[in-house]
């Protein structure tokens, strides 16, 4: 046998199917949505600043659990070989798609 048969993959399997590598995805989406949300403006109805960012944080952790469940989905739908092109591609669409849902929900509310 071949020594590259008996050992283990270097990462853990996490997940099957559509959510393959799915905590990996949430914990970047997470941190980028909590990290980019904390710079954005919200809403004039809240006084305190620690009540602002509070609601800048929720709003960007939102962001991310939406934005890692789309991508997810997408990446492990249609780049299932991990071109890192599609990657990229994916990566925008999702933050588009679900920044404009974002903006959306929060105009109609």
């Amino acid at each position: 046998m071949d020594k590259s048969e008996l050992s283990p993959p270097p990462w853990p399997q996490v997940g099957r199917g559509l959510w393959t590598r799915w905590w990996g995805y949430l914990a970047r989406w997470m941190v980028f949505g909590v990290v980019v949300s904390v710079f954005q403006p919200v809403d004039e109805g809240v006084d305190s600043l620690w009540q602002r960012l509070l609601v800048r944080v929720a709003l960007g952790l939102a962001f991310g659990l939406v934005a890692a469940t789309v991508f997810t989905l997408a990446e492990n739908t249609l780049n299932t070989a991990r071109v890192k092109w599609k990657t990229a591609l994916l990566v925008v669409l999702t933050w588009a798609v679900v920044k404009a849902l974002f903006v959306t929900v929060l105009a109609l509310v």
